[in-house]
């Protein structure tokens, strides 16, 4: 009710306020802001059947109390009360049905306004003429242009800036506050007011009727220019305040004409005053929210634009774009790495610097690749190809490629297939070994098992059949073992620790001479290791047990086999290198590059010792997973030498490698 009350109060302001400013002989008011207070409150009332009845009802009695203490007949009076309060029941309802939003934010809203109140206050202007009629004037339709007229522009320009107002109070209320104004601003503000007061009291203020009114208008498009929407509507009132006190003093361009004529005259132009700001400041209020939006879109799309790049980039396929003229349009750090960080930039067509072959090795000709094809409307799907770097690097890719949308030109997917390749070649050498190191002495177990069952087997024979079944078992456990450490070098979380090379290696070497039944030949050790290695424990042993255990097995067999494990540090990086040499018989030339490869055996050690292929590949894995790297040189006099390259220090670990406490030598378990 509180609300209610305010509005009451200004509707009754108002109305004074009208009542004071007669001019024609008809006794009515010469401006009628009564009429926009009653629309505001009939709009905000509208929200409930029970607020709107009150507004409407409470209307009668104000307005008519007001009219009637102010000289107007008790015809009259009550017909410019009812006429009030159905002129505002009209324009809150369509309104509301033309502008469902209830604000004044664009041009067509202030405009649907203007309509709206035409067609409500010539409603409004039927019921004055019927209250003349009853009064028995003599031309009681002289009422309706008067009554329409200054009830229109009072409607339409203080209900605008009435509903302008509510929206700004509402935003600030959210948190939603304009940017403030800067001293240049609040200057150029200033010296608009003081403009435009000039300008009005010179141009209406003046004791003679010159036409120079329109003068004016330039501060009204200044303001309507430079204000915001609800700012630049209270400059038109305001201006407008002062042409309607200066005509009711008989002063302006506005004195000389007749009292009817001068007060359609003074509100026209007021309004079109009024509305000259307003359309403008409207405008350029949309304006404002046009570009706001246009940058937030903008900022929407780099967004999208900048999260798309990001996660096309830190995708493992490689992804690239080319237009229909095979230009680069994009391509992602994954694809450059795999065709070469110097192929394309984007709007260059790239070199090949690369052969491009089938699996079968069959070259791949431009017609029939996957990109032309794209380009040319065909999509294909997982095509393997084989990329030859002029480096000599080999990466395997499975491609798929489809055209884009209207001829724009054509998406290529790679998947580097290469870990794939690899891991079916595995595939194949493991079938083989299992096929040969496996089920050879499995069959070695059936033939001796059945000579076992034959109960006249001399015991000598038997013991001899033991032997060898023992030597076959310890041989599948050694594959088996081996096929594990493998696996596990590159798959297994590591957790390093400080190691002393010295203690772990004279454990090995203590343990291997130890062993019954190793027909191992003699060999003399020589152990130099002073620096430590920072390591996962159990890889590090795996590693110098399959490193000592070589250079035992391919040494010399004469009882003059050498062993030298000894330490340094690498100068370029610091790392600690772990050195393993001895005197046997070392390995081929063109297998020094091969010999890390699974399941690789070097043709001169096939007659000295059994083996996997395997020790060697794991000990790589192993010092790739540390971060380093292993290497081989023949000895001259005989023999090789094995270089692994460790960190030496814990910062020298890789990433998510985490350091636990120091382990002096880990207990060497039996193999």
């Amino acid at each position: 009710m509180a609300v209610h009350a305010a509005f009451a109060v200004m509707l009754v302001v108002a109305a004074l306020l009208g009542r004071f400013t007669t001019f024609e002989s008809s006794s009515l008011a010469l401006v009628w802001p009564a009429a926009g207070i009653n629309f505001l409150w009939g709009l905000w009332a509208a929200r409930t059947r029970r607020d709107l009845a009150v507004a409407l009802v409470a209307t009668v009695p104000l307005l008519t109390t007001v009219n009637l203490a102010t000289g107007l007949s008790p015809h009259l009076a009550l017909a410019v009360a009812f006429g009030s309060m159905v002129q505002t029941a009209v324009a809150v309802f369509f309104f509301r049905q033309l502008v469902p939003s209830v604000a004044v934010r664009t041009v067509g809203d202030y405009l649907r306004l203007g309509l709206v109140a035409l067609g409500a206050c010539s409603v409004g202007a039927l019921v004055i003429v019927l209250g003349v009629a009853l009064e028995g004037g003599s031309d009681p339709f002289a009422s309706f242009i008067p009554w329409l007229v200054r009830h229109a522009v009072s409607l339409t320009a203080i209900g605008s800036l009435g509903i302008v107002a509510a929206a700004s109070i509402a935003a600030r209320a959210a948190g939603e506050f304009p940017p403030p104004l800067t001293v240049a601003r609040r200057a150029e503000y200033a010296l608009l007011a003081v403009l435009s007061v000039l300008l009005y009291v010179a141009t209406f203020g003046a004791a003679s009727a010159l036409p120079i009114a329109y003068i004016t208008l330039p501060a009204n498009m200044w303001a309507g220019l430079r204000l915001r929407t609800g700012w630049a509507m209270v400059h038109g009132l305001v201006s407008g305040g002062f042409l309607i006190f200066f005509t009711l003093a008989g002063l302006g361009p506005f004195q000389d004409l007749a009292p009817v004529e001068g007060a359609y005259v003074a509100q026209s132009f007021m309004f079109i005053a009024f509305s000259l700001s307003a359309v403008l400041a409207l405008s350029m209020d949309e304006r404002r929210r046009l570009i706001d939006r246009l940058y937030r879109a903008t900022a929407e799309a780099k967004a999208a634009a900048d999260l798309r790049d990001l996660v096309i980039g830190r995708m493992n396929d490689g992804v690239l774009v080319a237009g229909p003229d095979r230009r680069l349009i994009f391509q992602n750090a994954t694809s450059e790495r795999w065709l070469g960080p110097g192929t394309a930039r984007p709007g260059e067509v790239w070199p090949q610097e690369y052969e491009v072959t089938r699996p079968d090795g069959a070259r791949l000709e431009t017609d029939d690749n996957p990109l032309t094809l794209a380009l040319r409307g065909w999509v294909t799907e997982r095509m393997d190809l084989d990329l030859m770097h002029r480096s000599g690097e080999l990466v395997h890719l499975s491609v798929d490629a489809m055209p884009l949308p209207g001829g724009r030109g054509a998406l290529v997917v790679m998947r580097n297939v290469t870990d794939e390749r690899a891991y079916q070649r595995d595939l194949g050498r493991f079938a083989s070994v299992v096929a040969h190191d496996l089920l050879t002495p499995l069959t070695v177990f059936d033939g001796w098992l059945e000579m076992l069952e034959d109960p006249d087997l001399p015991p000598s024979e038997r013991k001899a059949s033991i032997e060898r079944l023992q030597q076959a078992s310890l041989r599948m456990r050694n594959l088996i073992r081996n096929l594990l450490a493998y696996s596990l070098a590159k798959e297994e979380k590591l957790t390093a620790s400080r190691i002393d090379v010295g203690r772990v290696v004279e454990g090995i070497i203590d343990l291997r001479t130890a062993l019954p039944g190793t027909q191992l030949p003699e060999v003399r050790f020589e152990v130099r290791a002073q620096h430590l290695v920072y390591a996962d424990e159990r890889l590090f042993l795996q590693l110098m047990e399959n490193l000592v255990g070589n250079a035992m097995k391919y040494g010399r067999t004469d009882g003059s086999g050498e062993v030298t494990v000894y330490t340094s540090t690498d100068a370029s990086s610091g790392r600690t290198e772990v050195h393993v040499r001895d005197n046997g018989i070392g390995i081929p030339g063109g297998d020094l590059e091969r010999v890390f490869e699974e399941f690789h055996r070097s043709e001169n050690g096939l007659g000295q010792a059994t083996g996997t292929g395997l020790g060697l590949a794991i000990c790589r894995r192993i010092a790739e997973s540390h971060g380093g790297s292993i290497r081989v040189r023949n000895v001259e006099g005989g023999g090789a030498e094995f270089t692994v390259t460790l960190p030496g220090e814990p910062d020298q670990l890789p990433e998510g490698v985490p350091l636990v406490g120091a382990a002096e030598a880990p207990r060497v378990s039996t193999p």
